[in-house]
């Protein structure tokens, strides 16, 4: 009975993580818009806002020379007009204020400071100070050579590898950006596999205002597009329903229009984190372990030989 129940629960974790996760996404005359679509359910959906026309007023009839339209032939006001404010009265004059010598200032009181007494001063002042006073005589102490502290052991487990992963100098940064640089190539060939677009259409009417400029934007724009198909197809799963380029001779603009679909599933999502992120570890490792053992020889080459006796 506990096989079934997990066996049935691995099959539906497979079907959830296995149903693709769909983009869809269109261009057009200005306008986009944006779905993303999880089996058959729609989670997200964005498109631009239309814009509005712009208001303009009615035009009055037309009125014969010398007399005054109607109130009806008049324009009715608009919502801006009715809702401007109408002027204000001037402000009244305001009171002249007292001149400042008439108006008694208030006595500042001080706190008075006894000659016994001294001012406290902050903690922080008396910290210093005794510092100060406690490293010359550590100084003029001086501790033996095999009485010096040794030096703190280094972090180990997974917080030491932590802290070892922060960038401290440039050959840090240097050394992460060619981890992540290494363990990006398996994890692109990896996406470029579970990539899928589906349902790709494409419009495009190329004009101008000359006819042998619209010939040679036309011949660019269509070479351009059909090499960037044709090398799509060779890394990805790429499917174009439509593509369509012509020669505007009639208009002096560019008229596009696009639609398409993205479909990965989450399965391929997750384990592109996990190659990424376990290729970089494994590559991070290694240069630590081999940053160690060059420190050790370089420690060991550097040593004191022993004294004789």
């Amino acid at each position: 009975m506990g096989w079934t129940i997990l066996l049935t629960i691995l099959f539906v974790l497979c079907v959830i993580l296995l149903l693709p996760v769909r983009v869809k996404g269109f261009f057009a005359d200005g306008k986009w818009g944006v779905s993303v679509y999880y089996a058959w359910f729609r989670l997200f959906r964005k498109e631009s806002a239309e814009k509005a026309p712009p208001v303009t007023p009615p035009k009055p009839e037309d009125v014969p020379e010398g007399a005054a339209p109607t109130a009806e032939q008049m324009p009715e006001p608009s919502a801006s007009a009715q809702s401007s404010p109408q002027p204000e009265a001037p402000p009244a004059p305001k009171p002249e204020k007292p001149a400042a010598e008439a108006v008694p200032k208030p006595e500042t009181v001080t706190a008075e400071v006894k000659p016994d007494e001294k001012p406290e001063k902050p903690k922080k002042e008396k910290r210093k100070k005794r510092r100060r006073k406690e490293e010359p005589a550590a100084e003029s102490a001086g501790l033996p050579e095999e009485e010096t502290p040794a030096e703190p052991k280094k972090k180990r487990g997974i917080r030491g590898f932590i802290e070892r992963l922060k960038p401290h100098s440039l050959s840090d940064v240097m050394g992460l950006v060619r981890d992540g640089c290494a363990a990006l190539s398996p994890a692109l060939r990896f996406l470029t596999k579970h990539l899928h677009f589906r349902h790709i259409r494409l419009y495009a009417a190329i004009g101008t205002d000359d006819a042998a400029r619209t010939a040679e934007r036309y011949g660019a724009v269509s070479a351009a597009v059909f090499n960037l198909i044709g090398q799509l197809q060779c890394w990805v799963d790429f499917q174009a329903d439509e593509c369509r380029i012509l020669a505007d001779f009639f208009n002096d603009k560019i008229t596009f229009r696009a639609s398409g679909e993205l479909r990965v599933s989450p399965m391929a999502a997750i384990l592109l984190v996990l190659i990424l992120g376990g290729r970089f570890l494994w590559r991070t490792i290694r240069r630590f372990r081999r940053e160690d053992k060059e420190a050790k020889l370089r420690a060991q080459e550097t040593a004191p030989l022993p004294a004789e006796a």
